[in-house]
């Protein structure tokens, strides 16, 4: 028998998004803007460090990079049981960029992908894999989920374009469509010369930025949880 529900019953209190912008712009930082930072929270990280969170009390498992693809497989797993349902509503992913690299490195020494014949195979591979990750993360019912993700400027003709800094044209030209909301963080200066930091949702001022949701402003300041409660209407 088909079970037809109503929109408004299956509005979700989740909240997923991918966070893209510069090097050093702070998008790590962002975690500590999350509601209860050291209690729900359990960031993955695949970066070479997390000096910025110094200070800090927040739950870290670290991706192996000698195999990545295992690693991130043995972390799902983890999540999906009980025991971390309860303990963590927020999964803080940091970084598709890194994890993107990481997959390369690994398949580079397989010995059929490794193979410079195999280029072809070893990127189809590569996007079957880094699809897979992250869209298991992503649909994590029992998470809210953020990623990350560094930006970058590709020369078309003589044109500069801003593009989403991962491995492999399928996965870059894909991902921004596997999300309601994508956040390009950027820094501006106001009418005093002080830089202010904002996290952009209208294509129309950043073509990464997307809001599905329709409940932010085009530039929001740099609060995860501002956000959160303007799309879900938690506080």
């Amino acid at each position: 028998m088909i079970k037809i529900k109503k929109t408004g019953d299956i509005a979700s209190k989740r909240f997923v998004a991918l966070v893209v912008g510069p090097s050093g712009i702070g998008k790590t930082s962002l975690v500590k803007t999350l509601p209860d930072p050291e209690s729900k929270i359990l960031i993955i990280s695949a970066e070479s460090g997390l000096a910025c969170l110094s200070g800090t009390n927040i739950d870290v498992i670290e991706v192996d990079p000698s195999r990545p693809s295992e690693s991130l497989q043995e972390i799902y797993e983890e999540l999906d049981t009980d025991k971390a349902k309860k303990k963590y509503s927020y999964i803080f992913i940091d970084s598709l960029t890194e994890i993107g690299q990481l997959i390369i490195s690994e398949l580079k020494k397989d010995a059929y992908y490794g193979q410079a014949k195999n280029a072809l195979p070893m990127w189809g591979k590569y996007g079957e894999m880094m699809t897979m990750i992250i869209k298991s993360y992503r649909d994590m019912s029992d998470y809210s989920v953020i990623f990350t993700c560094l930006d970058a400027v590709e020369k078309d003709g003589l044109e500069k374009l801003e593009s989403f800094n991962i491995q492999g044209s399928s996965i870059k030209n894909n991902i921004k469509a596997w999300f309601d909301l994508v956040l390009f963080y950027k820094v501006y200066k106001d009418e005093e010369g002080n830089h202010i930091r904002k996290l952009v949702t209208d294509i129309a001022e950043s073509p990464l930025s997307k809001d599905r949701t329709g409940k932010l402003d085009a530039y929001e300041d740099a609060n995860l949880s501002v956000i959160i409660n303007k799309i879900t209407g938690s506080k």
